[in-house]
C-alpha cells in the first residue's frame, strides 16, 4: 500500500486546524465542555444548548438543530467519549442527552418533535409535540436509524442499521425494524 504523498499530509493538516477554528468558534458562542474531544464541520445554531462530556469524537457535517434557546428544558447533552458519525442530525425542541460510552452510527436522526394530527383542524395548525430522547450508558445506534420523541434506548442496548425506534427499549436488548422491534438479548 502506497504511502501518502506530503500534498495529502497538508491538507489534512489544514483541514485539522480549520476543525480546531471551528470549535473554538462554537466555544467562544457558548458550546460547554468538550475537554480532550475531537470535533469535525459540525452546525449549531445555539452553541450555548449544546453540552458535550470529554473525550467526545463529533465527525463531519454533523447538525445540532435547538429550536426554544430561552426553554431552560430545551438542551442537547452528550456524555463522555461518545462517537457521533458523519451527517447525524439532532431536531431538540425538549432535551436529548446522550450517556456515556455511546456510538452512533452516521447519518442518524434522532428528533424529540412532532405535530399532533387530530381531524378537527389542518395539519400545519395542529400544536408541535415534543419528548425527551435519552441514550443511556453503553449504547449502539447503527447508520441511518432514526429515533422519536419520548423514547429511552436503556444501558447497553444496541439498535440495528435502517431502524425507526418510536419506543422505548430496555437495557441490554438488540432491536431491528421499521418499526424497531425486540430481536434478541445481549450475551
Amino acid at each position: 500500500m502506497k504511502k501518502p504523498n506530503k500534498i495529502a499530509l497538508i491538507y489534512n493538516k489544514v483541514i485539522s486546524i480549520g476543525h480546531s477554528v471551528s470549535f473554538y468558534l462554537l466555544k467562544i458562542r457558548g458550546l460547554q465542555g468538550g475537554e480532550d474531544s475531537q470535533v469535525g464541520s459540525i452546525t449549531c445554531n445555539w452553541p450555548n444548548k449544546l453540552i458535550l462530556g470529554r473525550e467526545c469524537e463529533i465527525q463531519d457535517k454533523v447538525d445540532f438543530k435547538i429550536w426554544h434557546p430561552f426553554n431552560d428544558e430545551s438542551y442537547i447533552k452528550l456524555g463522555n467519549k461518545v462517537f457521533i458519525g458523519h451527517a447525524c442530525e439532532f431536531v431538540c425542541n425538549d432535551k436529548i442527552i446522550i450517556g456515556n460510552n455511546c456510538l452512533i452510527a452516521s447519518r442518524t436522526t434522532i428528533n424529540n418533535t412532532g405535530h399532533e394530527y387530530k381531524i378537527n383542524a389542518n395539519i400545519n395548525l395542529q400544536p408541535i409535540t415534543s419528548l425527551p430522547v435519552i441514550l443511556e450508558d453503553d449504547v449502539w445506534i447503527g447508520t441511518s436509524c432514526v429515533i422519536l420523541q419520548g423514547v429511552t434506548i436503556g444501558t447497553g442496548a444496541v439498535v440495528a442499521a435502517g431502524s425507526v425506534v418510536n419506543k422505548s427499549i430496555p437495557a441490554n436488548e438488540v432491536w431491528a425494524g421499521v418499526p424497531a422491534r425486540f430481536i434478541k438479548k445481549r450475551i
